[in-house]
């Protein structure tokens, strides 16, 4: 599994704010793919060895603090390397991750929400996809418990986000493409609709 990044606040008990590890913060920093919108990732949320919340990347923002500070420079980029050690790069990737389900143990338990909160600096990393599959296998049908909440949100990159997952799970899951289709039709259907108004 690739660690992305940690967590760094929230906004509500379903959406968290993580900021990916930037160059020199872990042995093998993320890659933009790794952390790409509708990729699936896991964080620590729970007492128990294996307890996490199962979480979807659904919006991306570049933190930059010098932004709108245009004046004279004294020092250079490579200079305060050298003259100023101690100076912080304070640029960063922040993912919005939008909490969809809960695994205990290692196990799909609930999908749809996680009662427990993830902690500050619990570390995100990517669900492999064998991790994807396992939660939405409930009993060999498609679990989809976290379907309704993500329709309920109002955001233009919503149906496209749902879209792409659908998509993923079809390669994941081809025993369920005929399901899997029926709600790419819908969904497709529905925000055309909605389009037109």
């Amino acid at each position: 599994m690739t660690t992305i990044g940690k967590i760094i606040k929230s906004n509500s008990h379903i959406d968290y704010v993580c900021q990916v590890y930037g160059p020199g913060e872990t042995a093998h920093a993320p890659v933009p793919e790794d952390h790409a919108l509708g990729t699936w990732v896991q964080m620590p949320a729970g007492s128990e060895q294996g307890d996490a919340a199962v979480g979807l990347v659904y919006d991306t923002q570049l933190y930059n603090p010098d932004y709108g500070t245009f004046g004279p420079r004294l020092s250079s980029q490579s200079q305060l390397e050298v003259f100023s050690p101690d100076y912080l790069n304070e640029t960063a990737v922040l993912l919005g991750i939008l909490v969809v389900g809960q695994m205990r143990g290692g196990r799909r338990m609930t999908s749809g929400y996680c009662p427990v909160v993830a902690p500050i600096g619990a570390p995100v990393t990517r669900l492999a996809p064998e991790g994807v599959r396992a939660f939405h296998n409930g009993a060999g049908q498609l679990e989809l418990g976290y379907y309704s909440l993500l329709m309920s949100i109002t955001d233009p990159i919503m149906p496209s986000l749902l879209l792409s997952v659908l998509d993923g799970l079809e390669d994941l899951m081809p025993e369920q493409t005929r399901t899997i289709g029926a709600l790419r039709t819908n969904l497709s259907w529905k925000t055309r609709v909605e389009l037109a108004r």
